[in-house]
């Protein structure tokens, strides 16, 4: 079996398209997605139409939470508030909220695999690849392997107990470079081999439809992808 695994789409939909042109040069059995589809970018609807209408397995990401305008484990009143103004920026349906809301922490799939956003306990909480490997115990002993998002890093990396880590990193805001990245798992019976993938996407057209999206949301993904 194969599978395309990404995640941190955050409304870059010229990112995802990019993405899921260069996925189906790969011909997977399944697309799973892991979380964090709207929150900042431009196109937040459309990002989260295009995967609730493709059927891919989803798993709650932390700004899965925020964009439905619960502004949870962000402290402070000042950001508080900014975070329900993104989430009223970007005006989801109600239909959308709740579908949002509903999204499981996690999805145990065959082979011993296990997918979540970021840690199997917690959606707004995930490791660095470089952390100590304490910051990683959260982990071990849940699956085979365990995939998470929420870092746009993408790594992969052994535990102490045998247990493999592994990190698609972000479709719509990439850490490294300007390139969107995925991740293609293929199974060789009890075993899983992971290969990650990069696809080109027009920066420039993205940062223009955040600037006519306007607003702080806009501005940070503008300089989220600057970066």
């Amino acid at each position: 079996m194969r599978v395309a695994v990404l995640a941190d789409i955050h409304g870059n939909l010229v990112a995802l398209e990019a993405v899921i042109k260069d996925i189906e040069q790969h011909a997977p059995d399944q697309i799973w997605c892991g979380g964090d589809l709207g929150w900042l970018g431009p196109r937040a609807q459309e990002c989260i139409a295009l995967v609730r209408e493709a059927g891919w397995t989803t798993v709650k990401g932390n700004t899965d939470v925020w964009i439905t305008g619960d502004p949870q484990t962000v402290e402070g009143e000042d950001a508080r508030a900014a975070c329900v103004a993104i989430a009223a920026a970007h005006d989801i349906s109600e239909d959308d909220a709740r579908w949002l809301i509903s999204l499981p922490l996690g999805h145990n799939a065959p082979g011993s695999v296990l997918m979540v956003h970021g840690t199997p306990d917690s959606p707004f909480i995930a490791p660095f690849p470089d952390e100590p490997p304490a910051a990683f115990a959260p982990y071990e002993g849940k699956a085979g392997l365990v995939i998470f998002g929420h870092v746009h890093l993408p790594f992969i990396r052994r535990l102490s107990d045998g247990t493999v880590v592994a990190n698609p990193g972000s479709v719509g805001v990439p850490v490294e470079g300007h390139d969107a990245s995925y991740m293609i798992l293929d199974q060789h019976g009890p075993h899983w081999t992971i290969h990650h993938h990069h696809a080109e996407f027009d920066v420039e057209e993205a940062i223009s439809q955040a600037r006519r999206f306007g607003g702080p949301a806009g501005d940070r993904f503008i300089e989220l992808l600057r970066d």
